[in-house]
């Protein structure tokens, strides 16, 4: 075995270890974990780019898409840094799979359940307030919230951080999810020593971090998004000094206003005005007129 695995939390890593259907088996069992259900069947091998049928709609790749139990398909992602917007993006993403299972004339019965999955290493802003881990999301009356009026939309959060050490005790999922987010994380050894399906993880995990094309692979990856977060840091800066470069000349001008104001009414001409605040006569003789 290598001396260090590769982390599961890197979006290439994690699509090689659930998304291919040679490891259906690991997938089927943490899928069936997360939904609490069984798994029949499952297919990996679907169309990952995820292209919407307006002219306009915008496309993506999907990390994980299964097909299962005749007709229902889910797409898990895995998202390491805050994304903006996040809520809404999951609803993209639904919405796309639920609207390419139906084509013009086909009857709205042909339709199966489609779900949302993410998978968080942070905690969402959204869901401050709700402490525990695993949160499932679908369409219910307001006043009544027993009620779904469909089962076809579904989205199930799960915040890698909102786990506590108590909870991986009695909750396999909660130790797959560690597993996910440490792969050499003594506790989940310690409680999942005799699960075969995380011993198959580990298996395929060594061998992908002893391949040396997808080792390549991986670290360019890695490299890229290092890039990326480090260009948008910096935007974020800049674009902070900017708004306060701004902020004091909007400031420093609303003071002159202010007291271009308190000598107009004492009747002060406005030439004069003008000097003192260095605004131009045309400025005073509006407020002047207000």
């Amino acid at each position: 075995m290598p001396d260090k695995l590769l982390n599961p939390k890197n979006d290439l890593v994690f699509q090689r270890l659930f998304g291919k259907q040679e490891n259906k088996e690991i997938t089927k069992h943490l899928l069936s974990l997360i939904l609490g259900k069984e798994i029949k069947n499952i297919d990996l091998d679907v169309n990952k780019r995820m292209l919407g049928k307006r002219k306009n709609s915008k496309t993506g790749r999907l990390d994980v898409r299964a097909k299962f139990n005749d007709g229902e398909d889910c797409d898990i992602e895995i998202q390491v840094k805050e994304y903006a917007y996040m809520p809404e993006r999951l609803l993209d993403y639904w919405s796309v799979m639920y609207q390419n299972k139906i084509n013009r004339g086909e009857d709205y019965a042909v339709l199966k359940p489609s779900i949302m999955i993410l998978i968080a290493d942070y905690n969402l802003e959204e869901l401050k307030d709700i402490p525990k881990y695993q949160t499932i999301w679908n369409l219910r009356e307001k006043d009544y919230p027993n009620v779904i009026i469909t089962e076809d939309i579904e989205i199930h959060i799960l915040e890698i951080n909102k786990i506590k050490d108590k909870e991986m005790i009695k909750d396999e999922l909660a130790l797959w999810l560690k597993f996910i987010q440490n792969p050499g994380n003594k506790e989940v050894q310690k409680y999942m020593e005799e699960n075969r399906f995380l011993k198959q993880a580990k298996e395929e995990l060594a061998y992908l971090s002893g391949e040396p094309y997808f080792m390549e692979e991986v670290e360019e990856r890695a490299r890229y998004l290092r890039e990326q977060y480090s260009f948008n840091a910096k935007a974020k800066r800049d674009g902070i000094k900017i708004g306060e470069k701004i902020g004091q000349k909007n400031g420093k001008k609303e003071s002159k206003i202010e007291i271009a104001k308190k000598l107009l009414l004492e009747n002060m001409p406005i030439k004069k005005i003008a000097e003192i605040t260095e605004l131009t006569e045309e400025e005073i003789k509006k407020m002047h007129q207000k």
